[in-house]
């Protein structure tokens, strides 16, 4: 008996990844500007843009993307006067007043800005989207339910657009040796809730407190798949699977690379402060090198800016500094915007400039999701 429970316990070999972790952890931090107003003029749009900024970052195995939520103002509008007088003869002229001053708006009325909520809006629909295009399709239902984010209400109709792309052949489990014969991503799924007897019920009725850990797991297959493991698993949490051995293991030992806190790819995260950026940073040494590479500038206002000028140097691509480099691609502006309004948190720092240990060129008047993958090609030349 204790020969045939060994068998049965036994490991059973899987595939190793053609692919590995590189020597170089790369965190690319942009703007929410990146999908703004000026940028994208619909969803669909929008869309787009984020499924290049995901494809480059697969192709490069980018271990994390940072968020930086910046408020974003409409453009005032100024209404001239016209007055209108008596000509000479009778009629009427039409007098255009520039120079008199331009009456004050009602202090009551609401100012036209975007408001904070659609501030969180757009930074939940760029942080969901970028999600989106690493999550296999019969897990996007369940991962963006609103049961796990209140956020997500109404987040599955903005992928309309998301779900006629073609599914990126970088990722992890693609192309990779065949592995996802072998493992695949899944989603820790509740048993139906027990049923109890109460007193004065004639039937069974499902008791009040739900299922909260579990060893079944949704892996798009017809029935959920139970999982040979001694401690049952919290309902909800993302998994990858060993198929044959019926086990969890790490992205890093079923594909062979592995985004930061463990994530399958990138891992995903929005700030609000600029402090966070650093303070937030999910590798315990932090970043060895932050390098700044100006896009989304397309009429070369920022190569006015001092900072970024003269006081930022050229980025030495040099192994030693290629140990957890962090790129923060956008507009100078923008960056500076933010960090002025963190100034607080950020005592003996003058500009957002000190910040980087260097600058990375590229062509002028580049969009963003262009200028990561140039300079992530750059980087790794």
């Amino acid at each position: 008996m204790a020969k045939r429970k060994a068998e049965q316990t036994e490991v059973q070999p899987t595939k190793k990844p053609s692919k590995s972790n590189p020597e170089t952890s790369v965190s690319i931090c942009i703007p929410t500007s990146v999908i703004s107003s000026k940028n994208a003029y619909n969803l669909q749009q929008i869309t787009t843009i984020v499924y290049q900024i995901a494809k480059s970052c697969t192709i490069y195995n980018i271990s994390e993307i940072v968020i930086l939520d910046v408020p974003e103002k409409k453009p005032e509008q100024v209404n001239n006067t016209v007055e209108v007088i008596s000509g000479d003869k009778g009629g009427k002229k039409l007098k255009f007043n520039f120079d008199d001053e331009i009456p004050q708006p009602d202090s009551t009325k609401k100012e036209d800005v975007v408001t904070e909520e659609e501030d969180n809006d757009r930074a939940m629909l760029l942080a969901s989207l970028l999600q989106f295009f690493i999550t296999p399709p019969y897990l996007v239902k369940t991962m963006f339910s609103p049961t796990l984010n209140p956020n997500f209400k109404n987040i599955l109709t903005k992928f309309k657009y998301a779900f006629k792309l073609p599914k990126i052949t970088t990722l992890p489990f693609m192309n990779n040796n065949e592995i996802y014969k072998g493992f695949k991503e899944g989603i820790i799924i509740p048993r139906e809730t027990p049923k109890v007897h109460r007193k004065n019920a004639s039937k069974k009725v499902k008791a009040v407190n739900k299922v909260t850990v579990s060893k079944y797991v949704n892996i798009g297959e017809s029935q959920a798949l139970e999982l040979k493991i001694q401690r049952e698993i919290p309902v909800n949490s993302r998994v990858t699977i060993d198929l044959k051995n019926k086990t969890i293991v790490s992205p890093l030992q079923a594909y062979g690379i592995q985004g930061h806190k463990a994530a399958f790819g990138y891992h995903v995260r929005i700030i609000k402060q600029f402090n966070k950026l650093f303070t937030e940073c999910p590798i315990p040494q932090g970043y060895s090198s932050s390098v700044y590479v100006n896009s989304d500038d397309y009429f070369g206002s920022n190569e006015k800016i001092s900072d970024l000028t003269n006081d930022i140097p050229q980025f030495e691509n040099s192994t030693e500094k290629k140990n957890n480099v962090l790129l923060v691609v956008g507009n100078y502006r923008d960056l500076q915007t933010s960090f002025e309004h963190d100034k607080a948190n950020l005592q003996g720092v003058e500009s957002v400039g000190q910040m980087f240990d260097g600058k990375l060129t590229i062509p002028a008047g580049v969009r963003i999701e262009d200028a990561i993958l140039i300079s992530l090609s750059k980087l790794y030349s």
